[in-house]
C-alpha cells in the first residue's frame, strides 16, 4: 500500500541513525573545542578548515554524486566492480598527489588568507587530513549504492570513536590546540580511508577503465563549480566578518553555523542518502508521485521541528556546549537554522536536476547566489555586524532555492515542482513556534522553562501534520503506515 513510502523510510531511518552516529563526534566534540579554544582561536579554525574544504571539493571534483548515477546505471556485476575500483584506484593517485603538495600549497594558503606565512603548517596539517578524508567519502557513497545500510551504521561507529579517542589524545592528553585538530582528524581519516579503500579493492577486484573515469569526470565536473561557489560563499563570510570585524567575530559565527549545520549533517544529508538514489532509480518512470511528495513533506516538517527546537533552546545549547564567551551567537541561531531548513528545501530540485542530468546549470546559480550573498553581507555586516552576517546567510540561501526551482521548472517540466503553498503551510507555524517562545522565554535557562519550549516544538509538528502541509491524501498514507510500525512489535 505505501511501498514507496516504506521502502524510503526504512532505509532512512537506519541512514538517520548512521549519520547521527557519524556525526556524533562532532556534536560531543563542540564542547572540548568552545573549552580548549577562545572566540578568536576558534576563528583561526574556522578560516582554516573553511580553505581546506575548497581543496577538498577540488579534489573530489563531485566524485560522490557521478560515482553513484555511474554505478547505478551497469547493468551487470561485471561493470559496477569496474566502477568501484576505477573510482578508488584515481580518488587515491589525487590524494596522494594533494599530500605530496600539501606544505607549498599551505604556504601559499597562509599568505591569502592571514597576509604571511605563519599559518603554512597548520594551513598543510589541514589540507592534508582533508585528502585522506576523500577516500573515507567514497566507501559511505558506495556502501549508501548498495542500499547497505547496517554497514554504513558500523563503518560510522568506527569513526565516532576514533575521532573521539585521537582528539581527546591530542588535545587533553598533549595539551594542543587548533593544530590538535587536524592531527586528530588527519590520523583517524588516514587509518578509515586507506583500511575501506583496501576493503573496496578486495570486494570488487583491481581494475582500471579509462572510459568509466572519463564518465566520471564528466559527470562530476559541473559539480566543482558549484561546490566551490557554495564554499565560497561560507569563506567570503568569514572572510568579511574577520576584515570588517574581529577574528573573534569570525569564531563567535562560525560556533553558529557549527550548531545549525547539524541539521544538514544529521537530518538533509540522511534523507538524501536514500531519496536521491531512490529518485535516480525511478527516473524512467515507476514511482509514485503522491508516496514521494508525502515523504519529502515529511522531511521538512521533522527539518523545520529540528530547527526550531534548536531556535529555541540556543541559550541552553550554548550554556552546555560553550563558555559564555560564545552567548553573542543566541541571537542570531533562529535565522540560521531557518537557512539550513531552505538548504534542504533546495535538494529537492538539485536532485532532480542531477536526475536529468542537467547539472551544468548549478554552477551559474551559485555564482549569482554568491554575488548576491557578497553584496548582502558586505551592506548587513556594517550596520548590525554578527546578525547582520546571519541576515545576509538566510538572504543568499532564499536566493538560491528560489532560482534553482524557477531553473528546474523551466529544464524538468515533468518533474513535480515545489508545492508553496503546502511548504509555507510548514515553516510559518514553525517560525510562529519561534517567535512566540522568544517572547516569552528571552535568554532564560531553568528546567520548566526548557521543557515549555519542548512542548511549543511538540505543538508545532502536531499543527503541521494535521494541517495542510502534509493534506489529507498524505495523511491516508501515513497514518497506517506509523500504525503498522507500532503493531510490528506486539506481533513479533
Amino acid at each position: 500500500m505505501a511501498s514507496e513510502a516504506g521502502a524510503i523510510l526504512r532505509h532512512g531511518w537506519i541512514y538517520g541513525i548512521a549519520n547521527m552516529v557519524n556525526r556524533a563526534a562532532g556534536i560531543l566534540l563542540l564542547p572540548l573545542y568552545t573549552l580548549v579554544l577562545t572566540p578568536t582561536e576558534f576563528g583561526v579554525y574556522a578560516l582554516v578548515g573553511v580553505v581546506g574544504d575548497l581543496l577538498a571539493v577540488m579534489l573530489m571534483i563531485g566524485m560522490n554524486n557521478a560515482f553513484t548515477v555511474v554505478y547505478l546505471e551497469q547493468g551487470d556485476e561485471g561493470g559496477r566492480r569496474r566502477v568501484v575500483s576505477t573510482a578508488v584506484l584515481a580518488l587515491g593517485g589525487a590524494v596522494a598527489a594533494l599530500v605530496a603538495l600539501a606544505w607549498p600549497a599551505g604556504w601559499a594558503a597562509s599568505r591569502a588568507v592571514f597576509g604571511d606565512g605563519a599559518y603554512a603548517g597548520l594551513m598543510a596539517l589541514a589540507l592534508g587530513s582533508v585528502a585522506v578524508t576523500a577516500l573515507f567519502e567514497l566507501a559511505l557513497a558506495y556502501l549508501r549504492a548498495c542500499k547497505r545500510s547496517g554497514a554504513c551504521l558500523a563503518v560510522s561507529f568506527v569513526k565516532a570513536a576514533a575521532l573521539l579517542a585521537l582528539n581527546a589524545l591530542f588535545l587533553l592528553g598533549l595539551g594542543l590546540k587548533v593544530e590538535g585538530i587536524f592531527l586528530a582528524n588527519a590520523a583517524a581519516f588516514l587509518l578509515l580511508g586507506l583500511g575501506l579503500a583496501a576493503a573496496m579493492l578486495r570486494a570488487n577486484g583491481i581494475g582500471f577503465s579509462v572510459p568509466v573515469l572519463k564518465k566520471l569526470v564528466r559527470l562530476g565536473l559541473p559539480y566543482l563549480p558549484q561546490s566551490l561557489l557554495d564554499i565560497a560563499n561560507n569563506f567570503v563570510m568569514r572572510w568579511l566578518l574577520n576584515a570588517l570585524l574581529t577574528t573573534a567575530a569570525v569564531g563567535l559565527f562560525s560556533f553558529g553555523m557549527r550548531l545549525a549545520v547539524l541539521l544538514y549533517m544529521l537530518l538533509t544529508a540522511s534523507f538524501l542518502q536514500i531519496w536521491s538514489v531512490r529518485r535516480l532509480e525511478t527516473r524512467h518512470g515507476g514511482g509514485d508521485p503522491v508516496q514521494a511528495r508525502l515523504v519529502f513533506h515529511l522531511f521538512v516538517v521533522l527539518l523545520s521541528a529540528a530547527a526550531a527546537g534548536m531556535a529555541l533552546v540556543g541559550p541552553e545549547l550554548v550554556w552546555l556546549a560553550a563558555s559564555p564567551d560564545y552567548a553573542p551567537v543566541i541571537g542570531c541561531l533562529p535565522l540560521l537554522v531557518l537557512a539550513y531548513v531552505l538548504h534542504g528545501i533546495r535538494m529537492h530540485p538539485e536532485v532532480d536536476l542531477m536526475k536529468a542530468q542537467r547539472m551544468a546549470v548549478l554552477p551559474w546559480i551559485s555564482a549569482a547566489a554568491l554575488a548576491v550573498g557578497t553584496v548582502l553581507a558586505v551592506v548587513l555586516v556594517s550596520v548590525w555586524g554578527l546578525m547582520g552576517a546571519a541576515l545576509a546567510n538566510l538572504g543568499r540561501e532564499l536566493f538560491q532555492v528560489t532560482v534553482t526551482e524557477v531553473v528546474r521548472r523551466r529544464l524538468c517540466p515533468d518533474d513535480e515542482p515545489l508545492q508553496i503553498g503546502r511548504l509555507s503551510a510548514i515553516l510559518l507555524p514553525g517560525m510562529a513556534v519561534v517567535a512566540a517562545g522568544m517572547l516569552l522565554f528571552g535568554d532564560a535557562v531553568t528546567p520548566a522553562v526548557t521543557a515549555a519550549k519542548v512542548g511549543l516544538t511538540l505543538l508545532f509538528v502536531l499543527a503541521a501534520v494535521l494541517g495542510p502541509g502534509i493534506g489529507a491524501e498524505g495523511r491516508a498514507i501515513l497514518f497506517p503506515l506509523l500504525g503498522g510500525l507500532v503493531r510490528r512489535p506486539q506481533s513479533v
